[in-house]
């Protein structure tokens, strides 16, 4: 025993140097993370603001050499407009070309053909032939009409070529100039973000990329480990205008810190924990672990239902203090049980005989009927009830029902429904209509989800006429004076209680003088024995058929039958039956 005990404590000790170790590595690894992150996006913000002052000044740059440029087309516009014949001149428009300080100048007539070239050979040119010219075309129509195109790659070297075009002011026409723009081919170089990126640094070895964004709309940065020129690194990506900014730091850097704390505290712990244990294994082997044994030991005992053990540990006062708590616990459950089973017995009692007090007991023996009925709980109060009663000089109600459930609810439930149905039918109500008003009253506020099955028969004494409805009960058997028990087939309903979208239809039968009606719950039917077998419908009816005498003879001789076929198994369900008897009026 001692060595699971120091086997278990190992297992404690070294789980609680592992747990020890994993939170102070997850710990030092969540700083140097978030410090890494930290430096990253410092670093990166610093480039941000390098990368959108460069693109500011390339922005301002290009805003003034377009500005000249369309100084220079307008200037050239206007020179055409006071002098028209100076396009045939072609030393002078050679001239006004070195002033300007351009490359081209191209004039165009009314229908974009160009008329006046320099280089000559553009002439002829239709400027709808293509996309880059056909752009200037509405300057033929729009006498306000300047464009300055962005600057593009143009012969072998592609060296930087940009167009600049406005209309013309003495007719309609284009005039347009081509220069290669020197100032903006140097503020690009200038702002060339990747000679940027190319001397950043973040820390020892972390890098700067730079990349065009696809995306300019998202503005979301991104975190994420990869492994960069074959070294495993933190990444992070922020945008920044048309550019993605992404700076890695190698995971070694990140953690260098992490790792040196982790060495020491990995020594000291082992130290440590291994101290404790050695003490632990100890003190609580000689003060504590014989104690424990004896303790349970006898609270063993106690668990099993001996409540007569005594714990008499005393080798610490704890001990002690624990061996009389425990003693005086057991004494007082010993009271708690004695007094709490006292307590139920009376209750059940109680309720037992306040379910009784609301079944009728007194069955009637007239001229026209006889009829008896009993009901055997599984527990102490039940679910199942009956009832019979006069509604006026010439009918009389029979009601049998049973309950969703054993035990007290369903005895309060039995109560409730039993004195509503009572009421109802004694309102006037037939049958149906009366099943149909209780079924709704259930169904109202039916927060335990409780319901009923139940039958009705009101049997008109002077005709022998029993209007009955059905509530998705067992159905009753129906003995005629000289023949055997049938199953009375009456149309089934949905329980009461459940919904109340359904309706309950009555049929009527006819009695004949001397006929048997018998009622019962599912109790009967159900009842099983060692074998798990059912009691039937089969035996139900030849049992019926063997019997004779009054129906209360009939109910004591059934309920014997029933025992005798359980062989001592216990009752799994409530017991209902109720016999009555038809006579013609004036006939015993």
């Amino acid at each position: 025993m001692k060595r699971l005990f120091q086997k278990w404590l190992l297992v404690f000790v070294a789980g609680a140097f592992l747990l020890t170790f994993g939170i102070s590595w997850w710990i030092h690894s969540s700083l140097a993370r978030e410090s890494a992150l930290e430096l990253l996006r410092i670093k990166l913000d610093d480039a941000a603001r390098q990368v959108e002052h460069t693109q500011k000044n390339l922005e301002t740059v290009i805003q003034m050499s377009n500005s000249a440029a369309l100084s220079k087309a307008h200037a050239l516009a206007q020179m055409i407009a006071l002098d028209p014949d100076v396009l045939k001149r072609r030393d002078e428009l050679e001239k006004i070309r070195r002033n300007l300080d351009i490359d081209q100048l191209h004039v165009s007539d009314e229908n974009g053909i160009l008329v006046t070239c320099i280089p000559q050979s553009y002439e002829g040119y239709d400027m709808a032939d293509s996309r880059q010219s056909a752009e200037f075309l509405g300057a033929l129509n729009d006498r306000d009409f300047e464009l300055v195109q962005a600057p593009t790659p143009n012969g072998i070297q592609k060296i930087l070529f940009q167009y600049a075009g406005v209309a013309r002011k003495d007719s309609s026409g284009i005039v347009q100039i081509g220069y290669r723009p020197e100032r903006i081919e140097e503020a690009m170089k200038i702002a060339d973000v990747q000679s940027i990126a190319s001397t950043f640094r973040i820390g020892h070895a972390g890098k700067l990329r730079i990349a065009e964004n696809g995306n300019p709309e998202d503005r979301r940065e991104r975190v994420f480990h990869k492994a960069v020129d074959g070294t495993p690194s933190l990444c992070l990506t922020i945008p920044c205008g048309n550019y993605l900014l992404t700076g890695t730091l190698p995971e070694e850097e990140m953690y260098l810190s992490r790792n040196s704390v982790l060495r020491i505290l990995v020594i000291a712990n082992l130290v440590l924990f291994g101290v404790i244990f050695l003490l632990v294994s100890c003190l609580l082997q000689k003060v504590v672990i014989k104690g424990i044994y004896s303790v349970n030991s006898s609270l063993r005992e106690i668990t099993n239902g001996n409540l007569e053990e005594k714990i008499a540990v005393s080798t610490t006062s704890e001990f002690q203090a624990l061996s009389r708590g425990i003693n005086t616990t057991v004494e007082a459950l010993k009271k708690s049980i004695e007094n709490e089973a006292k307590r139920i017995d009376a209750e059940l009692e109680m309720g037992r005989t306040i379910q009784n007090s609301v079944l009728p007991v007194d069955f009637p023996d007239q001229e026209c009927y006889r009829l008896a009925a009993g009901m055997y709980a599984a527990r102490e109060v039940g679910g199942d009830f009956y009832d019979f009663f006069p509604i006026d000089d010439r009918h009389i109600a029979v009601l049998i029902a049973d309950v969703s459930g054993k035990g007290i609810t369903a005895a309060l439930y039995m109560m409730n429904s039993k004195a509503l149905l009572k009421e109802l039918i004694q309102s006037g109500m037939d049958p149906a209509e009366a099943f149909d008003q209780a079924n709704r009253e259930l169904c109202r506020n039916n927060k335990a989800h409780m319901f009923l099955s139940a039958f009705l028969g009101v049997l008109d004494l002077s005709t022998g006429i029993l209007t009955c409805v059905s509530a998705g009960h067992n159905p009753p058997l129906l003995k005629h004076a000289h023949g055997n028990w049938e199953f009375l087939r009456v149309k089934h309903s949905i329980v009461l209680g459940v919904t109340t979208k359904k309706t309950y239809t009555g049929v009527s039968i006819e009695l004949q003088p001397g006929d048997r009606l018998f009622l019962y719950t599912d109790g009967v039917t159900e009842a099983k024995n060692s074998n798990n077998e059912l009691f039937g419908d089969a035996r139900l009816r030849e049992a019926l058929d063997s019997m004779r005498g009054t129906p209360s003879e009939l109910i004591n001789e059934l309920k014997t039958t029933l025992e005798r076929f359980a062989a001592g198994e216990p009752q799994s369900d409530d017991i209902t039956m109720l016999i009555l008897d038809y006579f013609q009026s004036g006939q015993p």
